[in-house]
């Protein structure tokens, strides 16, 4: 939460987001009275030695008794739909009914309210944090087979419910001895003391600052087995003072009992502008303000050994934690969500009782406004995803008026002092395995999944709610004042400049809230959820917190229970009537000190699908799950098998087991996993031996990035032009059989030539012309190698660009690097025309058929001026010597055609004669028919579709053994902030808004049939001020039109585009002309493509894709499409590919990789990666 206006950053976030349709079922209403026999009969599975019946992990047999009924109780809504016959068939089940139904406090007894009492002197304007909520807890706490309810409260008392059945429950919070009059919020539960009783633990923070000590001891409630507690936190040694958020429980040593993470903050010296004084955070003199690890000692004591364990002292506000095992190495990892500062912080278990944050290894950006977090494995790939909250608004107005600008000097100064990048946005980590260093990678695709705006959000959690199989999302959300209002800031601002306390009250009075619904998201099975809030039942708005899943009535079916502020508790019943959905519900029972066997992890085979789940009850915001494990089955009707595997390694395999029941696995001892990867995945770190592409040398070379930011010439530029280099070109230059590499550079940092050696190492050759006085003041957007004059050697031709130089400028010239022999190369420099243009793409092509290749050259932009295009060259090849023939040729190309970034030359049309294909930055796939030796336009005939977009790559190749080539175009991707169709297509003017004489940019929206500026006031007004001007308030901006601000005759003035696609495309050639786009796979949409090879990976006879991509030098407000980590595509030789991650390949691309090649090496082929700011890779293709 960013509450307090002192903090506030002019920071902006806005972000188009697109909800995908609902796609959910609509199941038929069945009679009342077949809910009021709902609820599954539980059946027992114990695991004791010596009886038949099961299997045993190593291969043997494996005990397994049935206690109970071998089938499940069928609810009766099952029966009532057996016997309704023709009966369903005439109309039983024509109403619809949703997913879930809110049920009143009168039908519940629930009846708790965290009510927040403010008046002018306590308010969120000196109490930054009041709003902040509370958590709720679900466990039985009577062992009668029901979960029970704790609510923890924060100005009034926390409150105990004890389920009675029914959907009833009792308050018994004075009878328990659970009263509590201090500021609560996270609400824990554990058994202890192991005495199979749940205890409770309820963190205590405080309003403020001005909270004593002893009124924020946490509180631990001992069960005394009888319904009634006792409070022991000081005997046990865990009555921490340290502003508590909340409290989880693990066995982070192993020696078999639960110790105590507590995620502490500091609101008494917290904020953003004291913590930057040191890169980690603010060194407090507080040091109860610090994280804390408890040691269990066994003997009813715990130990703060959070300095020795590796816990880092540093101060934040701590909002999220959760424990999960995110490298599958059996051991408990942390998760620690910041609000604001400092980063996020990712504790991986070092097996020795330590822990080390990698989170600067495993993650590319968060969210700045991190709030509630969970871990779990979404996507049933077997590795634990993280979801993260953040508070950005879906509505474009509403962001455009809480969204503030970061400038560029800001972010560079962030990261000078060691901060990571991140955003206003929620955050879907999406683990992509281990590298076979061992450490996680993770993807953040929020915007591909549509999960990344959802208001200000408190809690995410995974749970499969429709029991399909897939874990679902839940988000609980609201805030009773929206002080990151804008204009509410300038009031307060001007009121306290004039020291006015009544002004400033009375903008505080009249602050609208932030009072809207919870999200429910549905996971589709492709990475991407829909939101099924309303369709599922969830429409009223709250101001909600804590949240936890649970089976209230043992029917199967997990229903919600939300802590709100200022309104009773919600408790929504999951009512769902469907039959064909069937579930498993685990409960675990270990035989050590940790009998509900916390840290187990549990995987589950069915009809084909696999599914992981982490047992670990603390999830979301403050809040714990119960801690019985659910698993939604779809239609899968028996079990294959589950397997339970135990904190300390030992494993146990349940096989074909029923459906629609609840077992009970009690932990045997002497059982222990022999087989890695079948009962116990273990570290699941690849063997590069079995790995399809291995490390191999690269040239050691890494990029310069220039001194000076394109930022400072234009502003609002949506990224830097100037920082996606380097380009690279790769020949055998030296006829040694082995490929060499040219490497491009900067100014005063000029590109390098590498000659490979015999065992694959590289070497640099020196003397190169490049590197000479005369060229080193050159920045290479563009190579390629070719052999320029027919001698059999090739020769290189460099692309020069400048952004920051003026047109026309000497170094926008091209160059042409002839080889004369043995990798020695000198520049023609009267083999050009004059050529002073800002270019980067280059394609060799014999277009005219003459024997020697001639050139395409691609005109990048006008320097200065983005998005102003540039002209681009047909230069044909007189032996060596080359002239323009753009004009006569291909008029089209002599005019400021495009901002072009990649073409090729492919006879798309079969007719023997080379074709050109051009992509561009705001441009659609262009196609030029080579109509004998003239270049006429074609695209519209090729039926290619709207693809207008930010293209950044091309390859033809015949992917589909029909002898035509087919074409790859890489896009923006689909994870990205900006979204584009061609109903609402992304958009851009530039021109000179303030006469000022440089180049403005304004991005745009479509909504309807109107055009929206995608940016808010905070973002434009300080560059666009006369617009500012004329709208000084921040809420008339957020609902203006681009006429309404500018006015159509400027506007017609300006430069105008627009995008209709970002979606990376396949165009399969019909062969007659025509091509049909469809997208790549959406793991390929998750970044930019910005490289691409075609090669036969695996020997199977059909071509397939190497990819790799990423945009990192965004402008500072916009959440990077960073996710790609390199992908192996397998092509089916029908125009289909399947994706290959970086764990099943071993291809590992994370950075901003600015192109690939593939190049001749003593090992075989390898494909050679260039990354922007950082050096080259390579991966040598093993053939399986």
């Amino acid at each position: 939460m960013r509450g307090d206006i002192r903090y506030f950053q002019v920071e902006r976030r806005l972000l188009m987001h697109e909800v995908d349709p609902a796609r959910v079922r609509d199941f038929a209403e069945m009679d009342r009275l077949a809910r009021a026999g709902r609820g599954a009969r539980r059946a027992r599975v114990q695991h004791d030695d010596g009886d038949d019946g099961g299997r045993e992990c190593n291969g043997h047999d494996e005990t397994s008794r049935i206690h109970g009924p071998k089938r499940s109780f069928l609810p009766m809504f099952r029966r009532h739909l057996c016997a309704c016959g023709t009966l369903l068939l005439l109309g039983c089940g024509k109403k619809s009914e949703p997913l879930f139904s809110l049920l009143s406090s009168r039908q519940t007894g629930i009846t708790f309210s965290n009510t927040i009492t403010t008046n002018d002197s306590f308010n969120i304007q000196n109490n930054v944090y009041i709003y902040n909520g509370a958590g709720v807890a679900a466990g039985d706490i009577d062992q009668d087979g029901l979960p029970d309810l704790f609510f923890s409260g924060n100005m009034v008392s926390s409150r105990l419910y004890l389920n009675k059945g029914n959907m009833r429950f009792e308050d018994i919070t004075e009878r328990a001895g659970v009263h509590t009059n201090r500021w609560c919020t996270g609400a824990t539960m554990a058994d202890i003391n192991n005495d199979g009783f749940l205890d409770i633990y309820v963190s205590v923070s405080g309003s403020g600052s001005g909270a004593r000590g002893a009124d924020r001891a946490n509180l631990l409630f001992i069960s005394n087995g009888n319904g009634t507690f006792t409070e022991a936190a000081r005997q046990y040694g865990i009555a921490d003072t340290g502003f508590t958020t909340h409290a989880v429980f693990l066995d982070y040593d192993g020696d078999g009992d639960l110790d105590l993470f507590l995620l502490n903050n500091s609101p008494q010296d917290f904020a953003r502008g004291a913590a930057e004084a040191h890169p980690l955070g603010l060194q407090t003199v507080s040091p109860a303000s610090y994280n804390t690890l408890y040691r269990n000692n066994g003997n009813g004591t715990f130990t703060d050994v959070s300095a020795q364990a590796g816990i880092l002292r540093r101060i934040g506000y701590g909002l999220g934690v959760a424990v999960a095992d995110v490298n599958r190495d059996g051991r408990p990892d942390i998760y620690v969500s910041n609000d604001v500062s400092p980063n996020d912080v990712l504790y991986i278990n070092q097996g020795n009782g330590t822990f080390r944050d990698e989170a600067a290894l495993s993650l590319k950006h968060t969210s700045v406004a991190g709030m509630g977090v969970d871990v779990a494995d979404f996507n049933n790939d077997g590795w634990p995803d993280i979801a993260q909250m953040d508070m950005l608004p879906p509505v474009p107005e509403q962001r455009k008026r809480m969204s503030g600008f970061l400038t560029y000097a800001r972010r560079m100064q962030d990261r000078a002092r060691g901060y990571r990048d991140d955003y206003d946005a929620n955050a879907l980590q999406l683990s992509n395995g281990v590298t076979p260093a061992g450490n996680v990678v993770f993807s953040e695709i929020a915007n591909f999944a549509g999960v990344s705006a959802t208001d200000w959000s408190w809690s995410p959690l995974f749970a499969d709610l429709d029991n399909d199989g897939r874990k679902d999302l839940v988000v609980t959300n609201g805030y009773p004042k929206a002080p990151n209002d804008l204009d509410y800031q300038q009031a307060v601002f001007a009121a306290r400049r004039s020291n006015n306390h009544a002004a400033a009250l009375e903008a505080l009075r009249g602050l609208r809230s932030y009072k809207v619904r919870n999200y429910l998201f549905r996971n589709n099975g492709d990475l991407t959820f829909s939101d099924v809030s309303q369709a599922w039942g969830i429409t009223e708005p709250s101001f909600s917190y804590g949240a936890a899943y649970v089976d209230l009535n043992n029917d199967g079916k997990l229903d919600l229970v939300v802590n709100n502020i200022d309104a009773p508790a919600s408790v929504y019943e999951n009512i769902r009537q469907d039959s064909a959905a069937h579930y498993l519900t685990v409960v675990l029972e270990g035989d050590g000190a940790n009998r509900r066997g916390l840290g187990a992890s549990l995987t589950l085979t069915a009809a084909g699908g696999r599914q992981y789940l982490y047992h670990s009850p603390y999830r979301g915001f403050m809040s714990t799950m119960d801690d019985r494990e659910h698993f939604g089955l779809g239609r899968a009707t028996r079990v294959d098998s589950l397997v339970v595997t135990w904190p300390d390694g030992r494993a146990q395999v349940l096989t074909d087991l029923g459906v629609d029941r609840m077992v009970t696995v009690k932990q045997v001892s002497g059982v222990r996993c022999q087989v890695s990867g079948k009962c116990n995945p273990g570290h699941l770190t690849p063997d590069p031996r079995h790995l399809p592409f291995q490390p191999a040398p690269a040239p050691r070379y890494k990029q310069t990035l220039p001194t000076s930011a394109d930022f400072a010439v234009q502003p609002l530029l949506p990224y830097e032009p100037s920082r996606q280099g380097p380009p690279i070109a790769v020949a055998d230059v030296n006829g040694d059989g082995l490929d060499d590499v040219f490497v491009g550079g900067s100014a005063d940092a000029p590109g390098k030539l590498f000659l490979q050696k015999r065992d694959g190492n590289f070497v640099e050759a020196p003397g190169q012309p490049w590197g000479g006085a005369q060229d080193r003041s050159y920045e290479d957007w563009g190579a390629v190698f070719f052999d320029a004059n027919g001698d059999g050697r090739p020769d290189l031709y460099v692309a020069s660009c400048a952004y920051r130089h003026t047109a026309m400028s000497r170094v926008l010239q091209d160059r042409l690097y002839m080889n004369q022999g043995s990798g020695r190369f000198v520049r023609d420099s009267a083999a050009l025309p004059e050529m002073l243009t800002c270019t980067a793409s280059v394609a060799a092509g014999d277009f005219d058929g003459d024997g020697k290749p001639d050139l395409f050259v691609g005109g990048r932009l006008t320097p200065r001026n983005y998005p102003a295009p540039a002209r681009s060259y047909l230069l044909k090849n007189e032996g060596g010597h080359f002239v323009d023939v753009t004009a006569q040729v291909a008029p089209e190309l002599a005019q400021p055609f495009g901002m072009v970034t990649a073409a090729t030359w492919t006879d798309f049309d079969g007719d023997g004669r080379l074709d050109l294909v051009v992509a561009g930055e705001w441009m659609a796939l262009e196609f030029f028919h080579n109509d004998a030796g003239r270049l006429r336009n074609v695209t519209a005939a090729t039926r290619a579709g709207a693809t207008r977009g930010w293209w950044w790559s091309l390859l033809a190749a015949d992917f589909n053994h029909d002898g035509r080539p087919d074409l790859v175009a890489g896009n923006m991707g689909l994870n990205f902030m900006y979204h584009a169709s061609p109903e609402n297509p992304f958009g851009i003017y530039a021109a000179d808004f303030t006469g000022n004489q440089s180049t403005d940019i304004v991005l745009t929206q479509q909504i309807g049939d109107q055009e929206y500026p995608f940016f808010g006031r905070a973002f434009l007004g300080p560059t666009v001020y006369p617009v500012a001007l004329r709208v000084p308030s921040y809420s008339s901006f957020a609902s203006a039109t681009v006429d309404r601000l500018f006015g159509g005759d400027v506007l017609k003035r300006a430069l105008h585009y627009r995008a209709d696609t970002f979606a990376s495309l396949y165009l399969q050639n019909n062969g007659d002309g025509t091509f049909t786009p469809s997208p790549l796979p959406n793991f390929a949409q998750l970044s930019p493509i910005r490289g691409m090879v075609a090669r036969d990976i695996d020997g199977d006879g059909n071509l397939d894709l190497v990819v790799a991509g990423n945009l990192t030098e965004m402008e500072p407000n916009t959440t990077p499409p960073d996710a790609g980590n390199g992908l192996w595509l397998r092509g089916d030789g029908h125009g289909h590919f399947t994706p290959v991650t970086s764990f099943e390949s071993g291809f590992l691309a994370p950075r901003g990789v600015s192109g690939l090649a593939v190049m001749k090496t003593p090992a075989g082929s390898a494909v050679l990666v260039a990354n922007t700011g950082d050096s080259l890779q390579a991966f040598t293709l093993r053939l399986r």
